[in-house]
């Protein structure tokens, strides 16, 4: 089916995404207030993601970087796709987090020139289309996906904190707003009006920076676990868009939560990032001291523990990516003026998920030996945190993933993935704003192929930090 619905559309949007032709699509305003000018913002758009996708791939030809190297002829062959397959070659972050970022690019700029969330969406299969047919000798059908499903939720949730960065006319800001969504910084050359302004929706910002070290086991290859023997420096970005608890919306992403934990050294790193959003929600208990939300929402979640600062494609890894829409319940009692208690559930359906599995040979070549796990599946997400302002904060996370893989080739396994999350952190606070705190984590993957290794790997790590909130 997949393939069936490229070859009938790909040409068009080819022919739409390059040369700026398309049918009317009105864009709206904060005030709800229709364009009647659509043409501009079109183009606006388009461009945007030319600028984007033409400076991703100069960048990767000043590093020779093997997927910039396109030709006429590889053009020609990517129009037809007929021609693309599901690639496997590529690291598992450039796939599950590089390309859904590309993603978030392209429907970054359709947002900042004007167009709602629902509006901004074919624009991210428009650029992902357009990058792979134009700038990789190779189209990968699962990069589009990826691409694609991700790049949405991604893209919402950078756009709306850019504009709440952007907001402020300091230069701190402007500077702040480039690294947050460089895209919609660029496109301030041309001297648009703005059509949304931050609202000052912020609910909770903290970074928390300090030490960690992890632990790991690998079944059957242990040795792997030796380059794991030193610590590494940590840091964590923790983000809550809208009041979590009081929220009555048909508006998508009017709260969101984003959480995002590196940790790192010359020989490892240790990415985390956990994120959901309301499509919509309504608050059906609200009062002095118990408030609840709930809805729809969507998740872009991506885990990897790397033994390689390159990403090794071998034995070393634990990766895990979920793209869900989940119902989600937000409850929050509040104990007294000191303390509250509250929970945040999720759990539905698993739309995109990957992971990845052993084989017989490894290549470092783009176009390697690797093997990508591709599925669908369920998902369920725990978060429970008692908080005191004077003996601090305590929270516990719990998160699982179950997928089945897509037979779509013969070289891809099929079987099942599970993947564990956990987490146990205190927060003890200082002063208003300064923390310090530690954290104890817990991953745990586990494959069940019909045709290759299964895979166990477990890791655990800990930590201690020092927080600031803003």
């Amino acid at each position: 089916m997949i393939i069936r619905f490229l070859r009938q559309w790909s040409v068009l949007l080819f022919f739409l995404c390059t040369v700026g032709i398309t049918v009317p699509v009105f864009s709206q305003s904060e005030t709800g207030s229709w364009k009647i000018n659509p043409a501009a913002d079109i183009f606006y758009t388009l461009f945007d993601i030319n600028a984007s996708n033409l400076f991703l791939n100069y960048t990767a030809r000043l590093v020779d970087a093997s997927f910039a190297g396109v030709t006429f002829e590889t053009i020609g062959q990517n129009i037809y796709p007929a021609t693309w397959f599901w690639e496997d070659g590529d690291r598992f972050t450039v796939n599950q987090f590089g390309h859904p970022y590309q993603g978030s690019t392209y429907f970054a700029s359709a947002r900042i020139n004007g167009f709602s969330f629902y509006t901004s969406i074919p624009f991210v299969l428009i650029g992902s289309l357009q990058w792979e047919m134009l700038y990789e000798p190779e189209s990968g059908i699962n990069d589009v996906i990826s691409t694609f499903i991700g790049g949405i939720s991604l893209g919402e949730m950078l756009h709306r904190l850019f504009l709440e960065v952007d907001a402020s006319p300091s230069i701190k800001a402007k500077i702040g707003g480039f690294f947050v969504s460089p895209i919609e910084s660029f496109n301030a050359v041309f001297n648009r009006p703005k059509r949304e302004e931050g609202r000052g929706n912020m609910y909770s910002l903290s970074v928390r920076a300090g030490a960690e070290k992890s632990f790991t086991y690998f079944t059957g290859h242990q040795s792997e676990a030796a380059s794991w023997r030193y610590p590494g420096a940590y840091i964590g970005v923790n983000v809550i868009y809208g009041n979590p608890f009081v929220q009555e919306s048909r508006t998508p992403y009017d709260h969101f939560e984003l959480h995002t934990e590196l940790t790192t050294n010359i020989a490892f790193y240790q990415i985390q990032i956990l994120s959901d959003g309301y499509i919509f929600s309504f608050a059906p208990s609200h009062s002095q001291k118990i408030f609840t939300s709930t809805g729809l929402t969507m998740h872009y979640d991506f885990f990897n523990a790397t033994n390689d600062i390159i990403d090794n494609t071998g034995y070393g890894n634990i990766p895990f990516s979920s793209n869900a829409v989940d119902w989600t319940v937000k409850h929050a009692v509040i104990l007294s003026e000191q303390a509250y208690i509250s929970v945040k559930a999720h759990a539905g359906l698993i739309l995109w998920g990957t992971s990845m599995y052993n084989s017989s040979v490894f290549s470092d070549t783009y176009l390697g030996d690797t093997h990508s796990a591709y599925g669908m599946g369920e998902n369920l997400k725990l978060f429970f945190t008692v908080s005191h302002k004077k003996a601090g904060t305590l929270e516990l996370t719990a998160t699982g993933y179950h997928i089945f893989n897509i037979p779509v080739t013969d070289g891809h396994s099929t079987g099942n993935v599970f993947f564990i999350n956990g987490s146990i952190t205190y927060d003890i606070p200082l002063s208003k704003r300064i923390g310090i705190g530690a954290v104890l984590r817990y991953w745990n993957l586990f494959g069940l192929y019909d045709a290759a290794e299964n895979v166990y790997r477990r890791l655990v790590s800990a930590g201690l930090y020092t927080s600031i909130r803003f």
